[in-house]
């Protein structure tokens, strides 16, 4: 602890990460503007009592705040509705990717016993026994491969027509194999969900059936009322010049899919995306784009640069995290060391983003405090450490 920082800024330490993510140590913690919390909440009362899919797109530059909003805030605001929330960081194009780490995340035996405890129930038992059977004893019982599909038939009975997580003969014996395979195959791997491989999990053409019935064994498991999924860039769509014709129809078909699931069953989609990936994506299929923003403007959540207001409630939020200590309470909600005149140097957009103003703030306290500038740092050094970050547009064109 600087011993100038709190006696002449009243702080405990520097509060803004030196890597500017925007993320805290608890990333349910985040500021958020209200004009943003105010679109989520009518997003979601829009769409839980209405038809079609349950999605929306959150587009913005890079330094916006989309991870810092879906890791937050929105992660935040579906688990308090009792909706079992997944993010996702760059998974990829192709639907197989999205699955093979939702289990992965998941984990397989944790998965795996779950569901079986599920059924548990259900399953017929030999004799009597003083201590119910463990998953970890089952799965030993199973040593032959005659036996394990007799259990692997016998869960998928349960799966079907007891805990109805499916309709479908194929999908349920294909999750009973998951639960009995556990001690031979304990990691998921890719091979698992491709549909042309022989040792699949997963029928051919039955991948939205699977998936679903994943779905459906999570809020039975968790006892959710629902399920999100949180995406954070598909990672060839980031870059949507340099995505192959393959790998277009492959986002395609993903994001089809997970938009007809959504329609279907309780699953919310949030998708960040750039400004270029959202105008690529609505290009090359408008309907489905359509479909995915409730026919236009409706539901796209576009994160524009702070307002000069909003833009100091962050830096006072930030602030206040290195206040806690009593004899520093009185300067908590205070621009405090920052100039009064601050919003002089918030007259320009591109940095009243979330990362820019968090680095804004993390190198103007290390500098000012290296220099041991007393405060109020004056408006003019903000400035200058503003302007050496993000350099003015007019200087970079002359």
């Amino acid at each position: 602890m600087s011993s100038f920082l709190e006696n002449e800024y009243k702080l405990s330490r520097n509060p803004f990460p030196p890597a500017a993510s925007g993320g805290t140590e608890s990333e349910t913690e985040v500021y958020v503007p209200p004009q943003w919390r105010e679109k989520i909440e009518n997003f979601y009362n829009i769409l839980k009592d209405g038809e079609g899919p349950k999605a929306f797109p959150v587009v913005g530059d890079y330094g916006s705040g989309k991870t810092y909003l879906l890791k937050g805030y929105i992660k935040k605001f579906f688990e308090e509705k009792n909706i079992r929330t997944f993010y996702f960081e760059n998974p990829g194009v192709k639907f197989y990717d999205l699955a093979n780490t939702l289990l992965r995340t998941l984990g397989r035996y944790e998965f795996s016993k779950a569901l079986w405890e599920l059924c548990r129930e259900y399953l017929s038992s030999k004799g009597v026994t003083l201590f119910p059977m463990s998953f970890a004893d089952m799965l030993s019982s199973l040593r032959t491969i005659s036996k394990r599909e007799r259990k692997a038939r016998e869960l998928a009975t349960v799966i079907k027509d007891k805990l109805n997580l499916t309709d479908d003969e194929e999908i349920a014996y294909k999750l009973g194999l998951m639960v009995v395979e556990t001690s031979s195959k304990p990691y998921f791997s890719y091979r698992d969900f491709v549909a042309s491989s022989k040792k699949s999990l997963v029928a051919e053409r039955e991948e939205s059936k699977y998936f679903k019935a994943i779905i459906k064994t999570i809020m039975a498991v968790y006892g959710t009322d629902e399920v999100a999924f949180l995406i954070d860039e598909f990672e060839e769509i980031a870059f949507p010049k340099r995505m192959t014709r393959k790998q277009t129809y492959e986002y395609l078909a993903t994001l089809r899919s997970l938009i007809d699931i959504s329609a279907e069953e309780s699953l919310w989609i949030a998708i960040a995306m750039t400004p270029e990936a959202a105008d690529e994506t609505e290009g090359m299929n408008p309907a489905l784009w359509r479909r995915f923003t409730h026919s236009g403007e409706k539901t796209i959540l576009k994160l524009e640069p702070f307002t000069i207001e909003e833009s100091i409630e962050l830096l006072k939020w930030w602030l206040n995290k290195a206040r806690e200590k009593e004899e520093l309470r009185n300067w908590r909600d205070d621009i405090f060391p920052f100039s009064e005149n601050i919003n002089n140097v918030l007259k320009r957009p591109e940095i009243r983003l979330p990362r820019a103003l968090v680095k804004i703030g993390f190198f103007t306290l290390a500098e000012a405090e290296k220099q041991e500038i007393k405060a109020p740092i004056p408006e003019e050094f903000i400035e200058s450490i503003a302007d050496k970050l993000y350099p003015p547009q007019n200087d970079m064109e002359e």
